[in-house]
């Protein structure tokens, strides 16, 4: 009976928590108790619509982003450094009606993780569809399993958005500039965090459970070992491990409570905020473009990606890191159609990846409604269109000619038609690698062409030595990519490239992975061992032997 009169009790704490909150929403805009019983994803768009109109509407140079929905007014509180993570953690619940807050991070988790089965359930022809309504998250997804992992990272994500929060008075830094309306807009969770380290297959649906799971293995490594599938590495401190697993867990230590945007240490979270905040005072000026920085460090991350310390075997081109070396050789020397799968919908054209055949679709959009406009034009009388036409904007002259006498300089609006000046009329030419002119601005506000290359001095013996023209294209070759390994325990997969034409075999046969007889030296070295029962050696002797390979020739 007491059960029953205490089920009866929570029943109208709950209701009456429910009536207020939805008498509070109905005193601040009557529109939305028609748009919530309409459609419920449509009322939280119109929640948060708003703040969104705000955003666009402000200019960027002097906009002050408003707080998130339910983003509290308190100041951060200012932590020891070592103990900004576990002390004064204020986590709010974001969930649509939830405004419980937590101190203790577990009880948060625990919370969190009960959301879940509280998602919006959309009937679908293909099944039920389900949407976060977690504060401007907006995640959908048909699988429950991956709502679950979603929910639960939301938790994850609260706890270091309360850390950053109060990261920003422990390390003195100012507000984050940037739109909040994607705040808690997160990383999609599509399968099971799983623990790759030897001998251990564990699962979870929680990344703080996996990596409370994780960190028992460093704890316990035998010589500071990372044992991670195809890893291995060896670190002397087991602070220096802790660190390097966090690469393969993907494991991050703070966030911008503003943005949301979240970060593997507390540098990269200065980083973020000093970035947004350069004066016009800043004695950090990079020598080489003028470009303003906010610490001596950014300047000298900024100045790293003038100089080229990687260059292509292929031609004379050099990049400044491997991921634009990879870039080059992806579209600059490997233009077959096997390295091109991503075909536009509307012409033969064929991209390299997902983002060039998007950005190809655009031109399409832009030459349909170029075509509707011009009819539309044809439609005004004379007087109409010469009206419109003399309304129309000329865009500024900013692309100046470096060649052309001072007098005589010629000014373009555009760093193509600069480009076709240069070729046409001074005759200019970009090195082998290069498929463009680089222009960059001068003090006076023009943009000209960049004559200076800046190379670590490797590089440019390297290339200076063993460079003799660009080679013959690569346009004709294909290549054949065959798995001979499977993954294991500490290795991943291996594969075995080769080329289909030329001068190797036909596309049809299989990689002939045995060696060539022919060409192995013919001294075998034979290593003989005496043992006594107990497996130890008690002595060696050492065979060379010739012509032992000599029967396999016919």
């Amino acid at each position: 009976m007491a059960n029953e009169v205490a089920s009866k009790n929570v029943s109208k704490t709950k209701l009456s928590r429910c009536m207020d909150w939805l008498q509070k929403q109905n005193d601040e805009d009557p529109m939305k108790l028609s748009l919530q019983n309409k459609n419920d994803i449509q009322f939280i768009i119109q929640t948060h619509a708003a703040r969104k109109n705000f955003l666009l509407a402000v200019a960027e140079d002097d906009a002050t982003v408003p707080n998130g929905i339910h983003e509290p007014s308190i100041e951060p509180k200012a932590v020891s450094l070592h103990k900004l993570r576990v002390e004064n953690l204020f986590m709010i619940c974001e969930w649509q009606s939830c405004e419980s807050t937590f101190e203790d991070y577990h009880e948060y988790q625990r919370h969190v993780s009960k959301h879940a089965s509280d998602a919006h359930a959309i009937e679908r022809e293909t099944g039920v569809e389900y949407v976060c309504l977690w504060d401007v998250c907006g995640h959908k997804t048909t699988d429950f399993n991956e709502m679950i992992r979603h929910v639960n990272y939301h938790a994850y994500h609260g706890k270091l958005l309360a850390i950053g929060f109060n990261g920003r008075a422990t390390l003195k830094l100012a507000r984050c500039k940037k739109d909040s309306s994607k705040r808690n807009q997160l990383p999609k969770q599509a399968s099971d965090y799983v623990c790759l380290w030897i001998n251990c297959d564990q699962k979870y649906n929680s990344m703080q459970h996996f990596l409370d799971h994780v960190k028992v293995h460093t704890n316990y490594s035998e010589n500071f070992l990372c044992s991670w599938a195809g890893c291995g590495a060896v670190f002397p401190r087991k602070e220096m491990l802790v660190v390097h697993v966090r690469s393969h867990t993907g494991e991050r230590l703070i966030a911008c409570y503003h943005c949301g945007q979240h970060f593997a240490n507390n540098r990269k979270l200065s980083d973020h905020l000093r970035r947004q905040n350069v004066y016009q005072n800043s004695p950090f000026v990079c020598e080489l473009c003028g470009t303003r920085c906010a610490t001596e460090y950014l300047l000298n991350e900024h100045t790293r990606q003038h100089v080229s310390t990687y260059a292509c075997t292929m031609c004379d081109m050099s990049v400044p890191s491997p991921n634009a070396l990879a870039k080059h050789v992806r579209y600059r020397h490997l233009t077959g159609t096997g390295t091109r799968p991503y075909a536009c919908p509307h012409c033969p054209y064929r991209a390299v990846t997902r983002w060039d055949v998007r950005k190809h679709i655009e031109t399409h959009k832009r030459k349909k409604d170029k075509e509707i406009k011009e009819e539309s034009d044809d439609d005004l009388s004379d007087d109409d269109s010469g009206s419109q036409k003399g309304q129309r904007k000329k865009s500024l002259k900013k692309y100046a000619c470096h060649m052309c006498p001072e007098k005589q300089m010629k000014v373009f609006s555009r760093g193509n038609r600069l480009t076709t000046h240069l070729v046409k009329v001074h005759g200019a030419q970009w090195s082998a690698g290069h498929s463009r002119f680089r222009y960059q601005l001068s003090e006076d506000g023009m943009y000209r062409l960049t004559t200076t290359r800046y190379e670590s001095l490797e590089v440019s013996t390297k290339i200076m030595d063993g460079y003799s023209g660009p080679p013959e294209s690569l346009s004709t070759v294909d290549f054949k990519v065959v798995q001979v390994a499977d993954a294991t325990e500490s290795t991943p997969k291996q594969f075995v490239v080769t080329l289909k034409n030329g001068d190797m075999e036909n596309e049809d046969s299989d990689i002939d992975l045995k060696p060539d007889i022919k060409n192995i030296k013919k001294d075998v070295e034979i290593l003989m061992c005496d043992v006594d029962e107990d497996g130890n050696i008690i002595s060696t002797e050492l065979i060379v032997k010739s012509d032992v390979l000599g029967n396999l020739d016919n």
